[in-house]
């Protein structure tokens, strides 16, 4: 006992036993952590049955199925402008009128000659009619006003190159025109047709088998999924591009939509299956592990009676525990014993259910085996939670703490909230 004693006291400091030491003060309590809730708050959802599709996923760029680019085929000055961008046009509109003065002149000119072989074919009819002629000059009259004629054809032909009008019907795109400058050569106008809209989309030879005309089809902007149309799948190509491999599919868009226009970048969704009445689950409840996909089932379960704990046999030689106790300033109370937590609510249990998958869509996956109809699957919370875990659902009673300790408590939830979103 002597040498226990000295053992202690050197512990202590070598102070004669004023229970100070690296440690602080023996005789007062260090802070207890704070208690905690030791259930993960999570959600669940019940095993349904439901329609899950199977579809094939792809991106492309809007187009119109009609677009026509308006390019002068003469050069000319700019002397009026009649379509702006936006403007809805009829076929054959005029659009703009561009002035060239040689074209002029040349109109003119067919024209004078054009009077004049007339003129002069009258004149040999008349003579000839009076035998004045001969039939060959009556010849060689009628084949100078058929020269002249065709001249002047040509001549109005020519008149339409300063002329621009719409080759279909449509909106006014895209308007590059200025008044005044020289235009020529280059894209004046660009129609389109907003009412005949497409994308064409290239797609892996190994899709071809799965892939029929008038297939339904969900495109939406890539920069805004909330932006949706509906298309139908309109021609596939009977042939594979040998330099890519792939097989180019034209999707057909709703001609009554207005959200989508020709150049945007979007994503194309092509139904290519659909089930019916088959077990689902959220598509956020499946997990992998190993590559192998799993959930996380959770059930109300009969909550483990406590271990107890073996006594340590105490020594008839001891002074009694008042000895060490006193030693080290402890104040401790016969009979006190540290407070249990009691957790309230159901004892709920999440482990871990290996399944097997069917088809999966954007929202719902197909479950052929594991779970059973109405087994509640967890959706949120379960990203990091270990097998066997207990859990708690967000209308279960919380664990009542301390004043001080329910905010932080309501912090944790929130991080964990959080974290799963």
């Amino acid at each position: 006992m002597l040498l226990l004693l000295s053992v202690l006291l050197a512990c202590s400091g070598g102070d004669g036993g004023s229970g100070k030491g690296k440690g602080g003060d023996w005789g007062e309590e260090e802070d207890e952590e704070p208690a905690r809730d030791p259930r993960a708050l999570v959600e669940v959802a019940a095993v349904t049955t439901g329609s899950v599709g199977a579809f094939i996923v792809s991106n492309g760029l809007v187009e119109s199925e009609n677009q026509a680019s308006l390019v002068p085929e003469a050069t000319g000055t700019v002397i009026a402008i009649h379509a702006e961008e936006g403007d809805r046009v009829r076929k054959g509109q005029l659009l703009a009128v561009i002035e060239n003065a040689s074209l002029d002149a040349g109109l003119a000119r067919a024209q004078a000659e054009l009077a004049k072989a007339d003129a002069e074919l009258q004149r040999v009819r008349d003579l000839h009619a009076k035998g004045a002629v001969s039939d060959r000059d009556l010849s060689e009259a009628q084949y100078v006003y058929d020269a002249a004629r065709t001249a002047m054809a040509e001549a109005r032909g020519t008149e339409s190159h300063t002329r621009l009008v719409s080759p279909i019907a449509g909106t006014v795109a895209t308007r590059t025109l200025r008044y005044g400058e020289v235009a020529g050569g280059q894209p004046a106008f660009t129609i389109v047709d907003l009412d005949r809209l497409r994308v064409l989309v290239q797609l892996p030879e190994r899709d071809l088998a799965s892939l029929v005309v008038g297939q339904p089809a969900v495109l939406s902007s890539v920069y805004d999924e909330d932006v949706r149309v509906e298309g139908v799948v309109q021609r596939i190509s009977p042939t594979v591009d040998p330099a890519t491999g792939t097989v180019r599919v034209t999707v057909d868009l709703d001609p009554t939509q207005d959200a989508l226009r020709p150049g945007q970048f979007v994503s194309v969704r092509i139904e290519t299956g659909r089930r019916q009445d088959v077990l689902v689950v959220q598509r956020s409840s499946v997990l992998y592990e190993e590559g192998s996909p799993l959930v996380f089932r959770v059930r109300v379960e009969d909550e483990p009676e406590p271990e107890e704990e073996e006594g340590q046999e105490s020594s008839d030689e001891d002074e009694g525990p008042g000895f060490l106790a006193g030693l080290f300033g402890g104040d401790e109370e016969e009979g006190e014993e540290d407070e249990e937590i009691q957790i309230p609510g159901p004892y709920r249990i999440a482990r871990k259910v290996p399944v097997k998958l069917g088809l999966v869509d954007e929202g719902l996956a197909e479950i052929l085996s594991g779970v059973e109809i109405d087994d509640a699957i967890i959706t949120v919370g379960h990203a990091n939670l270990r097998d066997e875990a207990r859990v708690r659902l967000p209308e279960d009673p919380r664990l009542e703490l301390p004043d001080e300790d329910e905010d932080a408590a309501a912090g944790d939830d929130e991080e964990a909230a959080d974290a799963e979103g």
